[in-house]
């Protein structure tokens, strides 16, 4: 938030300034833009409210009337140590509002020209090259110069390691988790992808190492990233058949979701779901990232008894969400979930399928 008290505003102009302020703050993002509207009406020219009404738009979804309230906040030349900002947030609503990750990466290169060790600008530029370009040696670029700024970041490490998935460098992606569950021991996703990338080198599950391999060999390339399409998961029911135990007993299926709210377990016993930000969806996703109505699902019975959910992006009446689908790495539109998938809707804010343990009957 700026400093009012430094402001060249008086009287009523000041007081809605402030007002759309404290607004932004708790989240009651159309008032804020009421106000600063407010504002505008006397000071067309006041590149501070153009660029909080931006903010305060982007919250409220409207990704395109945002990016017009930045344009107008940097054609008045701000400051330098706001026009960063501008820049950083621009090129959010262009990637996470509507995947234009280009455009993004050209605001994140501006937003760095004026402030190199802006470590969230680092990160964002490797998200739109890895999940938009699908280009991961340079997005794994991005993230070390994010590391090297702040490298207690355990979402770095956790990303790192799925940058280094793609790339099919698992001893060094198992590294990567092992560090991030260092600083964050109760990061269950990371926990989740270092099994994995364990299974796919033929390990069984290990406690992470205090000292990474890759630490005293010389090795400069620390990163972050969300997302991994290089695991195979194959079917309980085939894992089971496998085995040679059947019939199964299926265990109960949930959902992790992950937002802004923290951690949740989600019970599916319905036979659909709506998830989205809108509170009136049947799973409620608290970001400003997640579309009013972001994505369905919808339960499939299977040829062995068992059954699952497939989750398809949008409404059910066709309307597609502004972000898309990122699932298990890879922009899909529809997916049959399977144990442990991981779904992505924006940054920080996912949902994890899984199954409560369940007795094989022999």
């Amino acid at each position: 938030m700026l400093d009012t008290g430094q402001l060249p505003l008086s009287g009523e102009t000041l007081q809605c300034f402030r007002r759309g302020l404290s607004a932004l703050m708790a989240e009651e993002f159309e008032q804020a833009v009421f106000y600063f509207d407010r504002v505008l009406n006397a000071r067309p020219d006041f590149y501070e409210a153009w660029y909080e009404r931006g903010l305060a738009l982007e919250n409220c979804g409207d990704y395109r009337d945002a990016i017009a309230s930045f344009d107008r906040a940097l054609a008045l030349h701000p400051k330098l140590d706001v026009a960063f900002q501008i820049w950083h947030d621009r090129g959010n609503a262009l990637q996470y509002g509507l995947g234009d990750y280009i455009g993004a990466i050209a605001c994140y290169d501006q937003a760095l020209n004026i402030k190199p060790d802006y470590e969230i600008a680092w990160q964002n530029r490797g998200n739109a090259l890895l999940y938009g370009l699908n280009v991961p040696e340079e997005a794994l670029s991005c993230y070390s110069r994010a590391l090297q700024i702040n490298p207690d970041s355990h979402l770095a490490w956790r990303n790192r390691g799925n940058a280094l998935v793609e790339l099919g460098r698992h001893t060094e992606a198992i590294a990567s988790y092992d560090r991030a569950l260092s600083i964050q021991p109760d990061d269950e996703v990371s926990r989740q992808a270092r099994n994995l990338a364990s299974e796919h080198m033929g390990f069984s599950d290990r406690q992470p190492t205090t000292s990474p391999v890759w630490y005293t060999t010389g090795q400069e390339d620390p990163t972050f990233v969300e997302g991994d399409s290089r695991f195979g998961k194959a079917s309980l029911s085939e894992w089971i058949s496998s085995e040679g135990a059947l019939p199964i007993t299926q265990g109960q299926p949930f959902l992790v979701v992950e937002d802004d709210l923290g951690r949740r377990e989600i019970l599916l016993e319905k036979d659909h779901y709506r998830l989205g930000r809108d509170p009136h969806n049947d799973i409620c996703l608290h970001s400003r990232f997640a579309s009013r109505q972001h994505a369905f699902l919808t339960k499939v019975l299977r040829e062995d008894h068992t059954f699952t959910y497939r989750i398809s992006d949008g409404s059910p009446d066709g309307k597609p969400s502004t972000n898309g689908l990122l699932i298990n790495g890879q922009k899909l539109r529809d997916w049959e979930l399977q144990p442990g998938d991981t779904v992505v809707f924006g940054p920080r804010v996912q949902i994890i399928y899984r199954l409560a343990p369940a007795p094989f009957i022999s």
